[in-house]
């Protein structure tokens, strides 16, 4: 059945697709100079977006248990990447936050990924462009609504 909400959905859909397809993934990370993990730019963008993100909501945006989110985060950890912290809303839960490294290569990447975008937006004007970013906002912001 072909309705609006099935069309939204559907390109919602493909853009995650795109933002989630670990080969998009290896080439920001080969253009930032950093390791080819496949971990790594998800968990470094969702903490660098999130300072002092728990544990167990990072664990769920990612889509994986706390068990190995928590492997993931020692190993970045033991890479001088990201710390682990006390929540600042309750000190007996864990919170994730970058280092200075781990700073440092979250901006090289929202660098690779900003040109990237310009890219893929290159035929699209300025105007255009902040009408797409509106409606994804409001995208955004009613989905968090929803929750």
């Amino acid at each position: 059945m072909k309705t609006i909400e099935n069309d939204i959905f559907t390109a919602l859909m493909q853009i995650v697709t795109f933002f989630n397809q670990p080969a998009n993934d290896e080439k920001i990370l080969k253009a930032a100079g950093a390791s080819q993990d496949p971990n790594l730019l998800p968990i470094i963008v969702r903490i660098g977006l999130q300072p002092n993100i728990r544990v167990g909501k990072l664990a769920n945006q990612l889509g994986k248990d706390h068990s190995s989110t928590s492997r993931q985060i020692a190993k970045f950890e033991r890479q001088g990447l990201v710390q682990t912290v006390a929540a600042p809303d309750d000190r007996r839960a864990r919170a994730v936050a970058l280092t200075a490294a781990g700073q440092q290569l979250y901006d090289r990447i929202a660098t690779v990924r900003a040109e990237k975008i310009q890219q893929v937006l290159g035929s699209v004007s300025a105007t255009e462009q902040q009408a797409i970013l509106k409606r994804l906002q409001q995208i955004a912001a009613l989905l968090n609504q929803a929750k």
